[in-house]
């Protein structure tokens, strides 16, 4: 599985390189501008069959030196209309990752879910598009899938931010602070990631 992903996750920007399309730019769909905030694709890309989704944007400011805009992951709620926000993606102008990163519950508005409940969905989690969109999902999902451990100490920091600013407050009243917002960020290295996974195996 891992071996799979290393591949994905090398040979599919390559791919989209040579045709002079980024992975940032697969996610436009072919708009003619692209606009700050805005969701591509327009209605997010979703997976009825794996219950994951996804979507790109960008803000005026960067989030990180280098941005051009994020990646924002979700897994579906087992309650109707509910989703889990598993992390995000920063790429710069070429599509190429910069950092994880995790946000509180206002951001995107998700079903809250704890550290140890949300890392087990990293493992699995499965992305599945058609058309122009389907190099991006498998790309996407060889990056979570790369990497879970991080991701996994990623929602564990995330936690320990909040638990950090709670001061006697509520998980609710916490998660709609809006003075908290992004709760977690790490630096990747797709090449250092790859020879790690060599030597590891």
């Amino acid at each position: 599985m891992l071996a799979e992903a290393a591949l994905n996750a090398v040979q599919i920007p390559l791919y989209q390189a040579q045709r002079g399309r980024s992975m940032a730019q697969l996610a436009l769909c072919g708009a003619a501008r692209f606009e700050h905030w805005r969701h591509y694709p327009a209605a997010d890309a979703r997976d009825a069959r794996h219950g994951s989704q996804f979507y790109f944007h960008a803000h005026e400011q960067a989030r990180g030196i280098g941005e051009h805009g994020h990646f924002h992951l979700f897994q579906r709620g087992a309650q109707p209309g509910t989703f889990h926000h598993l992390a995000a993606l920063s790429v710069d102008a070429l599509g190429r990752p910069l950092r994880w990163f995790t946000t509180n519950a206002w951001v995107t508005g998700e079903q809250w879910l704890a550290a140890p409940a949300l890392s087990e969905l990293l493992p699995r989690y499965t992305l599945v598009q058609r058309g122009r969109l389907a190099p991006l999902a498998r790309w996407l999902q060889a990056m979570v899938r790369l990497h879970a451990q991080d991701l996994a100490l990623l929602q564990q920091q995330r936690d320990a931010a909040l638990a950090r600013a709670a001061r006697g407050r509520s998980l609710e009243a916490l998660l709609q602070d809006r003075r908290l917002e992004l709760l977690s960020e790490r630096e990747i290295s797709l090449a250092r990631r790859l020879q790690d996974l060599t030597l590891t195996h």
